[in-house]
């Protein structure tokens, strides 16, 4: 088994989807429309777990020969399976992709003026002032609340989600597009019957999309790790193009063997931040002294080889996970010792499967 390093450059603007789309077809009434129909729909900022995963499995595929994979059809399904497993990812159970063994969580690559650096998740918070605390209640409890001390706390706007160099906090995006990683790509319209030419019923919509930033010396990719058994000779694959997320976004993937962790970013004493979505209970979370957090919804689609024949996102054989809730990365938390900070370490490697697929990681 290798490990390699994955990077994700887009040849255009990118859509990442989540729980929303535009309407399909014209019957407002239809179940799919009624959960998920949409007039605005806005990308997510990072490719979903589930997404890379799923490229991967099919990149795989694809190279393996028309002999197991044809015109995009799955000729011969038991190698597939031997290839990729036979299932998609599955909450609560254990997960077989073979001869993919694991993902990393996906962050930013910025190369300026020739030099890389890899950005991640900021904390929510660095630091707070647990001295001057006060007491109050919490579903009749009592608890400690730090004071805020920082600047850069507005209570109006909340705490603003930053990357970071391990040096100092970069903005995702800002009104003039300065010193930020991304950038919106609006694009506003209505939708037309290929045939007739007609405009659909509720055709609107405004859909915003994303690019990086780019500069004369400066650029930015996806990257992420991957464990692939040796029989794949995936470092072949470098350079091709695939396809990640909604509206057929492109990237060019490279692949690079055996890399070594990011250590850029210190921990802090008593307290553990998340570099990735990360699944916990209500209850595991409540067992943190004091957390700054966001919940982000999670939902994914699920499939089995046997009884899917059309993987096309819109295709009723695909079954759609119940909705999650997930801590979202750069939520920190706090403990009163290191005992209780390693039983809350225990908690987030205990969900084997999502950090299989580059969830639940933290520093």
């Amino acid at each position: 088994m290798s490990k390699y390093q994955i990077t994700l450059t887009p040849v255009d603007k990118f859509f990442f989807g989540g729980d929303m789309s535009f309407q399909v077809g014209s019957n407002e009434n239809d179940e799919f429309n009624s959960q998920y129909k949409s007039y605005i729909i806005q990308s997510s900022l990072f490719p979903q777990q589930t997404s890379l995963l799923g490229m991967l499995r099919f990149l795989i595929l694809k190279n393996a020969g028309e002999t197991v994979f044809k015109e995009g059809k799955i000729v011969d399904k038991e190698r597939a399976k031997k290839l990729i497993g036979s299932r998609s990812f599955m909450v609560n159970e254990s997960n077989d992709f073979r001869t993919i063994k694991g993902l990393g969580h996906v962050r930013i690559r910025k190369t300026e003026n020739g030099q890389v650096s890899d950005l991640e998740f900021a904390p929510l918070f660095k630091e707070l002032n647990f001295e001057q605390s006060s007491i109050g209640a919490y579903n009749l409890h009592d608890m400690c609340i730090p004071s805020l001390t920082k600047d850069e706390y507005d209570a109006k706007k909340g705490l603003e989600v930053r990357l970071t160099d391990g040096k100092a906090p970069i903005k995702f995006e800002d009104d003039e597009n300065k010193n930020c990683v991304f950038v919106k790509d609006r694009r506003v319209g209505i939708n037309r019957d290929i045939k007739t030419g007609k405009v659909d019923d509720g055709a609107l919509f405004k859909q915003i999309s994303y690019r990086f930033n780019n500069g004369e010396n400066i650029s930015y990719s996806f990257v992420f790790d991957a464990e692939i058994e040796d029989s794949i000779p995936f470092d072949s694959y470098s350079g091709q193009i695939v396809s990640v997320g909604a509206d057929n976004s492109q990237f060019v993937i490279g692949i690079t063997r055996d890399v070594k962790e990011n250590d850029a970013i210190r921990p802090y004493e008593k307290a553990l931040w998340l570099l990735s979505p990360t699944f916990l209970t209500r209850s595991e979370a409540q067992t943190a002294k004091f957390a700054i957090t966001r919940l982000m919804p999670f939902r994914f689609l699920k499939s089995e080889m046997d009884k899917v024949k059309s993987y096309n996102v819109l295709s009723r054989e695909l079954v759609r996970s119940e909705r999650y809730e997930l801590y979202a990365p750069g939520s920190v938390f706090y403990f009163e010792n290191e005992e209780q900070r390693q039983a809350f370490i225990k908690l987030i490697e205990s969900k084997k499967e999502f950090r299989q697929i580059g969830y639940n990681e933290y520093k």
